[in-house]
């Protein structure tokens, strides 16, 4: 039988480390990055507009329906 070693190493550093070794995960870095911030701003902002609003609905939307009696 001919067998044969296999590394298990990862194939992108020859130290086998990580490649990106020494910079964490981008998930942990992300509070750092604008297009974050911005996203989570906009988000709060509609969100606030939402629940002001009262469910988008607008006081001054129109005139009143006047309600209609159930006959029975």
């Amino acid at each position: 039988m001919n067998e044969s070693k296999h590394d298990h190493k990862s194939h992108g550093d020859p130290n086998g480390g990580p490649i990106n070794q020494g910079h964490p995960p981008y998930w942990r870095r992300a509070h750092r990055d604008w297009r974050i911030w911005f996203c989570v701003i906009v988000m709060l902002v509609a969100m606030a507009v939402y629940l002001m609003t009262g469910d988008l609905r607008w006081p001054f939307h129109g005139h009143p329906q006047p309600m209609v009696p159930i006959a029975g």
